[in-house]
């Protein structure tokens, strides 16, 4: 009698099922792992080499002369008085830059067009001196290898930062002193 309550019940309410497969989340076995989502690491390969140079060349000359001539008894006297100059200014600035960098970075966002906006930063302390790599930028699926790795030039709107801080870094910051100086040119 109860058997026959329990199967009364049973077929009562309807049967559902559950999918336990969810598409967005799906990450095969056998398949690479490369980053797709929010949270998900890839290695950034950071090449960059820049190079800048800019030179300017300026001339200028004046020539001025003024005579003035006194006679005296049919012999003749002649005073000069001029004034010359010339000047000659050339100014050259070059800048090299290159780095050389291995940083994982992590997606912050996934675009509607299933690009992915990444970000990371790197902190190294090497004698004292701590360094920063700052990265952020756009990254295309396609372009992130086997390896889950991308190179540097293959993200758009990238921006690498590159700094340090320390006694190195701080001689390069010259006090006010040293600047007033080398203006007027005593250094």
């Amino acid at each position: 009698m109860i058997w026959r309550l329990i199967f009364l019940l049973v077929c009562a309410f309807p049967a559902r099922s559950i999918n336990l497969f969810e598409e967005a989340g799906y990450r095969p076995l056998i398949a690479d792992r490369k980053a797709t989502l929010p949270g998900d690491v890839l290695t950034v390969i950071v090449l960059e080499t820049s190079n800048a140079q800019t030179s300017t060349d300026l001339s200028s000359s004046k020539d001025i002369k003024t005579a003035l001539e006194v006679g005296y008894n049919q012999e003749k006297y002649e005073v000069d008085f001029g004034l010359k100059g010339k000047g000659r200014t050339a100014a050259k600035t070059g800048r090299n830059g290159k780095i050389k960098a291995s940083l994982t970075v992590r997606i912050k966002e996934v675009f509607p067009n299933s690009t992915y906006l990444v970000e990371g930063l790197q902190t190294i302390t090497i004698n004292g001196e701590q360094q920063q790599i700052l990265l952020s930028g756009i990254v295309r699926p396609e372009d992130i290898g086997p390896q889950n790795t991308i190179l540097s030039t293959r993200l758009a709107n990238a921006h690498i930062s590159y700094s340090g801080n320390g006694t190195v870094s701080d001689s390069q910051n010259r006090n006010y002193f040293y600047k007033i100086l080398s203006f007027v040119g005593l250094v």
